[in-house]
């Protein structure tokens, strides 16, 4: 039976103790009084029945029922989002233009290394080139005309060659008529001689020369190339010593000052650290029993501790195909875009709590999961009817994280009860039920 009149009662005679009191310094006490009393009489108006106290109801009523999976996540930077910048040149920071937490932008120039000595060595490099170049200039003005020259050389020899082979001829009839002495056919016949020679000699002359000509000028326009090719080098070495940012973001990371020494060996020196704060995604540990309910595109709902009022959302791009085991329990990470908006809110390694959403249904019949009790091996909902609790065996469909959907056993607009207190020995007529 309900208490409430005995209540009641006592509560009007507390305020008539108050009346004499009721001057302007005790006036705030009524109002605490009053509250009082409607949170007693709330309290022990509960619905009980043969020992069972309901604490809390709710009403059967449709809704839509959504099947989510309850994980972790982790905040993160999406990979290509953050550059270690570093440097393949040894020397000294002579300039640091930028500090941590310092925004910048794609191609801005961020520090430099002291490279005098490899601009001397590309110094070098031009010096060579222009050196190349002159002779080659000088080459194939040179060996032209020497060329010609040989030419013209070995002409004047076949003349020479011509005409003595033609004194000869005469000298020798002459000789054979007895005209002519033996000494003086003699020279004729050396004098042909050399001159055969002289023929010889200054067309291997003409030979040699074009032959140098044909090897010499390639040779030099290679050493040309070459040396182009070892300014280029050189030149590309010292740009190592300007750091440019790749893109654009923000300095998360400096691990060197100006002034200190950057020695370049076999793995390049991470210098300042850029992270693009816009492109950050949510990594999603889902267990593996789990996983396979988990699809691509799959709606996702998640909270961090900073803001808790506000429900962040997004869809699962990807499902990450390699495991992850943690306290040997293997887990799969689906990875969840965050929008640029939501990313000037989020930061990097913030912890996440995650709804993944697997199935949905639309306006059904829904009761709160909180309703569900079990009694022995029973799994039952308790149906508040005027002063009556009564348990009800429920058919259900689609489970959800907080409701369920009732298939069968229970109507739209029915009391039930979502916290209560049972006594030890149930009411006899609960057997069929239960």
């Amino acid at each position: 039976m309900s208490e409430t009149p005995h209540v009641v009662s006592l509560f009007k005679r507390f305020l008539g103790k108050l009346r004499p009191m009721a001057g302007k310094r005790f006036l705030w006490i009524i109002p605490v009084v009053l509250v009082g009393g409607i949170v007693v009489i709330t309290r022990v108006s509960g619905k009980e029945v043969e020992g069972v106290n309901v604490l809390e109801t709710a009403y059967i009523e449709y809704g839509d029922v959504k099947k989510e999976i309850l994980a972790t996540g982790v905040v993160r930077p999406e990979e290509g989002a953050v550059v270690k910048l570093g440097t393949r040149f040894t020397g000294v920071i002579s300039e640091l233009y930028v500090k941590l937490g310092d925004a910048v932008t794609k191609g801005q120039l961020i520090a430099e290394l002291d490279g005098r000595e490899q601009e001397f060595i590309c110094q070098q490099n031009r010096a060579t080139i222009q050196k190349l170049k002159t002779q080659l200039m000088q080459q194939k003005m040179k060996y032209p005309l020497q060329i010609k020259e040989a030419a013209a050389s070995l002409h004047e020899a076949e003349v020479e060659k011509k005409y003595a082979a033609q004194t000869y001829a005469r000298n020798k009839k002459l000789a054979q008529s007895g005209h002519v002495a033996e000494e003086k056919l003699d020279d004729t016949i050396r004098t042909l001689r050399v001159a055969e020679q002289t023929v010889v000699a200054r067309r291997s002359t003409k030979e040699r020369l074009e032959s140098e000509f044909q090897y010499e000028i390639p040779s030099l326009e290679d050493a040309v190339l070459e040396a182009e090719a070892a300014l280029k080098q050189c030149t590309t070495r010292l740009s190592y010593a300007h750091l440019v940012s790749p893109m654009s973001g923000v300095v998360s990371e400096i691990t060197a000052r100006q002034g200190e020494t950057v020695v370049a060996g076999l793995q390049v020196a991470n210098l300042i650290t850029i992270i693009d704060t816009e492109r950050l995604e949510l990594q999603i540990l889902i267990d593996e029993n789990d996983i396979g309910s988990v699809k691509q595109g799959a709606a996702v709902k998640y909270t961090v501790e900073s803001y808790p009022e506000k429900e962040f959302s997004g869809q699962v791009a990807l499902i990450h195909p390699g495991p992850e085991l943690r306290d040997n329990i293997v887990y799969y990470r689906a990875l969840v875009r965050v929008s640029p908006e939501d990313a000037h809110l989020l930061r990097p390694e913030m912890t996440a709590r995650c709804y993944v959403s697997v199935v949905e249904k639309k306006h059904v019949l829904c009761v709160p999961n909180a309703a569900f009790k079990w009694v022995g091996d029973k799994h039952v909902v308790f149906v508040c009817e005027g002063d009556g609790v009564y348990p009800v065996q429920v058919t259900t469909g689609l489970d959800g994280l907080f409701v369920t959907e009732v298939v069968a056993g229970l109507e739209e607009g029915q009391q039930i009860a979502t916290h209560l207190e049972l006594p030890d020995v149930l009411p006899a007529d609960w057997d069929a039920v239960l």
